[in-house]
């Protein structure tokens, strides 16, 4: 499927190709000889696919490099960048993979001999409490109070403070990032699988504002972002037709490069750096039984109900319930995916079948199972 997608003829995918000859995009030839050396059939799909600038095997081998000779090409890779631009910035939630990130940009910065870049927060005000513990006291131990940026949501036309309820109770739905069965924006149903509202309004409007009013001769003029290639399948597409290094175009108020030195790290090497460099890690993930940061009640992405179920505080519990009150509102009042409660219901079912494998206690199991009761209606 990755690779159908990307073979279109009748289409121009060029602007999305990564410029090989910026300067800046990096391609490993030993590598890219052992993709050439391949028999046709095993590399005729890639080499199809017009929009790549480096094939899936060249992620695959890259992301099996040892942890370090990748921590190395990384560093390089970032002083590189920062000899060459004059007001970078490192966006960053302060979860595993950003502080990462933040620890290799500034030792980058100190080899080149600058200062370190700007860190942009954007506190969503969805989140548990022990991470904005954690921004401090990391703000505090690297000494960098100067340097965060901590932006909040925007308040609304009445200029009451914004927050992931407020926005689901007036466009009439709950966040998604994906196209479910029973209908989608074309039936009036949520956001169809677009970025949702809240995204925009919570994450990026007071930033985009900031950024749109910086005179010309302050403006940034490249970011960091922490992301893997091995997190999602869209990910990995943005590597392998930009690479780690490209120009956006859109979505900001000018053009700026964005720059993604983790992309070919994996989970383990995130581990073995926090171990190598005694870095602290956020107590949220392990006061919650979480995996991946991000907003805290986010039912966006899939199995959303199992993050929040799994949570060994009542918080996590609660939001869920919270989440399946507002579902049940908007489907009665025809604004949203009419299938989405069942399906979630039906996520639960599954889950609490798993016995032993569910992570829950027995309490959390009667919780749970309260909440399924609550809402499992005849279908």
């Amino acid at each position: 499927m990755l690779l159908t997608l990307m073979t279109d003829k009748k289409k121009d995918y060029s602007y999305m190709k990564a410029d090989e000859n910026d300067g800046f995009v990096t391609i490993d030839p030993e590598i890219r000889k052992k993709f050439h050396a391949q028999p046709m059939e095993k590399k005729e799909k890639s080499l199809k696919a017009t929009t790549f600038t480096i094939f899936p095997f060249e992620v695959f081998e890259q992301q099996e490099k040892p942890f370090d000779i990748k921590e190395q090409e990384t560093m390089e890779f970032i002083e590189n960048h920062l000899k060459h631009f004059k007001k970078p910035y490192i966006a960053t939630s302060f979860g595993s993979d950003s502080i990462v990130l933040m620890h290799l940009v500034m030792r980058a910065a100190k080899n080149v001999g600058v200062e370190y870049p700007d860190m942009i927060l954007n506190d969503t005000l969805n989140t548990f409490k022990e991470e904005k513990q954690y921004w401090a006291d990391m703000i505090k131990l690297w000494g960098i109070s100067d340097r965060v940026k901590l932006f909040k949501p925007p308040k609304d036309e009445n200029d009451k403070q914004q927050t992931v309820w407020s926005i689901a109770k007036k466009v009439g739905h709950l966040p998604s990032f994906r196209k479910m069965k029973g209908g989608g924006k074309d039936k009036g149903y949520g956001s169809g699988g677009d970025t949702p509202e809240c995204c925009n309004i919570l994450k990026k409007a007071t930033l985009k504002k900031y950024l749109k009013s910086l005179p010309k001769e302050e403006r940034y003029d490249c970011h960091f972002v922490g992301t893997r290639a091995e997190e999602s399948r869209m990910r990995m597409y943005s590597v392998l037709q930009r690479c780690r290094t490209y120009v956006i175009k859109t979505l900001f108020p000018y053009p700026i490069r964005a720059i993604t030195p983790l992309s070919f790290w994996t989970l383990e090497d995130i581990k073995k750096y926090y171990t190598k460099h005694d870095i602290p890690r956020n107590p949220a993930y392990e006061a919650h039984n979480m995996e991946r940061m991000g907003c805290a009640s986010c039912p966006a992405h899939k199995y959303w109900e199992i993050r929040l179920a799994k949570d060994p505080t009542n918080e996590g519990l609660g939001m869920l319930r919270q989440n399946f009150v507002l579902m049940k509102q908007f489907i009665d009042d025809g604004t949203e995916n009419p299938k989405r409660l069942e399906e979630s219901v039906n996520t639960l079912k599954k889950y609490l079948k798993k016995d032993g494998k569910t992570q829950l206690t027995e309490l959390q199991k009667e919780r749970v199972q309260k909440i399924i009761d609550e809402f499992d209606y005849m279908w």
